[in-house]
């Protein structure tokens, strides 16, 4: 379906599974088309329609004379059925009504137009355009113009009253309006569906916004390997193995791309336009990632830094797609869901959450306890808690962060696995969320707190700043240097921001100080996520590209 058109050949028009062989336009009737013998209309599946019309007119040529006088007739067939034959009459419009079948529902149909009464005629303009004895085909020239043809036009093709074909629109006859309309595609979600990570996050937040903007969707879980836990149950019921839309939208890091085929099979993405969903954290988009264009038609990616970053190498487009942020909020009391974590009821706290996989250095959790110590408010009724995710495999880091947490009065680790129910109590327990990220690509933890109402410190750089801003939360001052050393796929030289752990440390006594200030912020900030990462407003966006792709 989504196969790139060869190249063009004169009388034929290809926009996916349209197809128009055997149309031709001239200046003699430029709002219609004529056929020089026979043409041929592949039209797209007709879901819900019901009749189609088409539309046409006799025109007598003021060139024609001797055999050419006269109006050819035509006939008309749908999959090789005939269908009618039309008798035209010189200025008369001729039209014809075809009822749609069932099974053009999905494959549509092809429609074969062919002139009745132009033999001699066309064997007469053959024979001028390969005859050697110049002086007989001199006498027979005016044939090769074709016009007794030229007097049948085909104007307009229309299904329930709306235009599909306007052969006035020579260079694209095939209505967008109507492919937006009628050719709904729907969403292969490709991703960690049940991983305990953001990128597994990211594919269960779109398959929500997609089933809220009603569009069809599909939930495939990716078949790669996996570092984080599988415990994530929410779409267990809805996954399946096939991929039945259109369109295949895979949730993975770039350089996994190669391994798609690998695992799911060649034939996964035949036939299919993919989109890789991407999220990367810094300016440059690596290099060595290059190689990963070459599987997909279109990239998606969480925020506009990120395009940014992307877009700069991309030879195909990259379009913002946000992941949205709309979930049940905790019902229970700050008190009862403290009480369930083993957290204090009488304490300010500060929260901060991580996943360890995702590069502590860039995270920096040390600049969260840095800022905390400095505000010294441990002893004035404060505390700060840090969650970390996939503790498995990163030991060594988790052992850093508790020798960094171990001499600072009133902070609280906890490092088991919770599902996702159980981090949105997390977060509603907490006062206020602190992140002073070096970078990233969106920003789950920020949003979903501002989706709770909670005030937000965050550091003032890359994507969070597309929704977090002075007038919602409390960005903090940073400046930007280069990585001295590379960081797993984050390289040396790149540049990522480094925190003013005295502004935030400044912010944490403010909101400590003035709670009234913290309801005002959090208000502010589930307004802006309420509004711009819905799953309405998101599940929109995804409408409204899936429509351009359909009109192509």
């Amino acid at each position: 379906m989504f196969s790139p058109p060869s190249r063009a050949v004169p009388g034929t028009y290809v926009r996916g599974a349209v197809r128009c062989e055997g149309l031709f336009f001239d200046d003699f009737a430029p709002e219609s088309a004529w056929i020089r013998e026979r043409a041929r209309i592949d039209l797209p599946p007709l879901r819900d329609l019901k009749q189609l019309m088409l539309f046409g007119e006799g025109r007598a040529h003021p060139e024609v004379e001797g055999i050419e006088v006269g109006l050819p007739s035509l006939d008309i067939f749908a999959d090789n059925q005939r269908v009618a034959t039309i008798a035209v009459l010189d200025g008369q419009p001729w039209q014809l009504a075809i009822e749609v079948k069932p099974e053009w529902a999905a494959d549509g149909t092809t429609l074969s137009l062919r002139l009745r009464g132009v033999v001699r005629t066309n064997f007469l303009a053959w024979l001028a355009r390969v005859a050697e004895n110049k002086s007989a085909a001199d006498r027979i020239q005016r044939f090769r113009r074709q016009n007794k043809n030229r007097q049948l036009r085909v104007l307009r093709i229309e299904a329930d009253g709306k235009v599909m074909f306007d052969f006035a629109q020579r260079q694209g006859p095939y209505s967008p309006a109507f492919a937006r309309e009628h050719n709904r595609l729907g969403l292969n979600v490709v991703g960690f569906i049940t991983a305990d990570l953001g990128i597994g996050e990211s594919a269960r937040a779109m398959v929500r916004a997609a089933d809220a903007a009603q569009i069809p969707t599909a939930a495939v879980q990716l078949k790669l390997p996996c570092k984080s836990r599988l415990g994530d149950p929410t779409l267990v019921p809805f996954l399946q193995e096939t991929n039945p839309h259109a369109v295949n939208v895979f949730h993975l890091d770039a350089p996994a791309s190669r391994d798609i085929d690998t695992h799911h099979g060649k034939e996964f993405r035949a036939g299919k336009y993919n989109i890789g969903y991407w999220a990367w954290e810094l300016p440059e988009f690596p290099d060595a990632w290059l190689h990963a264009f070459n599987y997909f038609e279109e990239i998606w990616v969480p925020s506009e830094f990120v395009r940014e970053a992307v877009a700069a190498k991309s030879p195909l487009p990259v379009v913002t797609m946000p992941h949205s942020v709309e979930f049940s909020r905790p019902f229970a009391s700050t008190e009862e869901l403290r009480a369930s974590f083993g957290l204090p009821a009488d304490k300010y706290l500060f929260l901060f959450l991580y996943d360890l996989n995702s590069y502590s250095v860039r995270k920096n959790p040390q600049a969260v306890i840095e800022a905390y110590r400095r505000a010294q408010l441990d002893t004035r009724g404060a505390g700060l808690v840090v969650k970390v995710h996939s503790v498995f495999g990163n030991e060594a880091e988790l052992a850093a962060l508790q020798k960094a947490l171990a001499n600072v009065p009133n902070t609280f680790l906890i490092s088991e696995a919770l599902s996702r129910s159980r981090v949105y109590e997390l977060q509603a327990a907490c006062d206020c969320f602190i992140s002073l990220h070096r970078s990233e690509g969106f920003g789950f933890a920020v949003a979903e707190c501002m989706y709770l109402g909670k005030p937000v410190i965050a550091t003032d750089w890359s994507a969070t700043t597309e929704f977090l801003n002075p007038s919602n939360g409390a960005p903090i001052r940073a400046s930007i240097v280069a990585l001295e050393r590379s960081y797993g796929p984050y390289g040396q030289g790149q540049q990522w921001a480094n925190p003013d752990l005295d502004h935030a440390a400044e912010w944490m006594q403010r909101l400590f100080e003035d709670r009234a200030l913290g309801v005002r912020l959090g208000a502010a900030a589930q307004a802006t996520i309420e509004h711009d990462f819905s799953l309405a407003a998101i599940g929109a966006r995804y409408r409204r590209r899936l429509e351009a792709i359909a009109s192509w």
